[in-house]
C-alpha cells in the first residue's frame, strides 16, 4: 500500500492519520513475513525429515515405494466411488419411485454401470441412462401427476366427448386406480 492509494481514498487525512495508517500496514506486513519465513523453515526440515525416512526405508524395505503407491491409488479409488455414489443419490433424489425398494434397485444398478463423475459433481450420461430405464422398467417409476390428457386432441373441428364432469371422472379414475 502506498501513501498516494491511501490519500486517493481518503482525500482530506491529515499526515497524522496517514502516519498511524502505514504503521499498521507494516506491523501487518511483517507479522505475515515472519509467519513466512517460519513456515519455510518448518517446510524445510519436513523435507529433510523425509528425504532421510526414505533413505532408511530404502534399506528396510525395497518395494516400499510400490506398497505406498497402491495405497494411495486404492485410497483415490474409495474417495472417487464415494463421490459418484454421493452423486448418483443426489442425481436420483429428483426422481419419483413407485417404492423404496424400486428406488435401491435404481441405484444398484446405476452404480453398477459406473458412469463417469463430471467435475461440477454430476454424472456424465444420467439423463440418457434415465430415459432407458424408465423403458426398460416403467413400474419403478410413479406415474406423474397432471391435467387430464384432452379427449379431443385439440383439434377445434372435433368435439369433446361427455361432458367435463365426465373426463374429469375417467381421469380421476385412471390416476387413483
Amino acid at each position: 500500500m502506498k501513501r498516494e492509494d491511501v490519500k486517493g481514498i481518503v482525500p482530506n487525512i491529515t499526515e497524522e492519520q496517514l502516519q498511524q495508517i502505514m504503521d499498521l500496514h507494516s506491523s501487518d506486513i511483517g507479522s505475515h513475513k515472519q509467519s513466512i519465513d517460519t513456515l519455510k523453515a518448518e517446510r524445510d526440515a519436513a523435507r529433510t525429515q523425509l528425504a532421510d525416512a526414505n533413505k532408511k526405508l530404502e534399506g528396510y524395505d525395497p518395494e516400499w515405494k510400490t506398497k505406498a503407491d497402491q495405497a494411495r491409488q486404492q485410497a483415490e479409488q474409495q474417495v472417487a466411488e464415494m463421490k459418484a455414489g454421493y452423486a448418483a443419490t443426489s442425481a436420483a433424489s429428483s426422481l419419483k419411485f413407485t417404492s423404496d425398494s424400486a428406488k435401491k434397485a435404481f441405484l444398484a444398478d446405476l452404480n453398477a454401470k459406473k458412469l463417469p463423475l463430471q467435475d461440477d459433481g454430476t454424472l456424465l450420461g444420467f439423463d440418457d441412462y434415465v430415459a432407458s430405464y424408465k423403458k426398460s422398467d416403467p413400474g419403478a417409476f410413479a406415474k406423474e401427476q397432471g391435467y387430464p390428457a384432452v379427449k379431443d386432441g385439440g383439434d377445434p373441428a372435433k368435439a369433446p366427448t361427455g361432458s367435463t364432469r365426465d373426463q374429469f371422472a375417467a381421469w380421476f379414475n385412471e390416476q387413483f386406480k
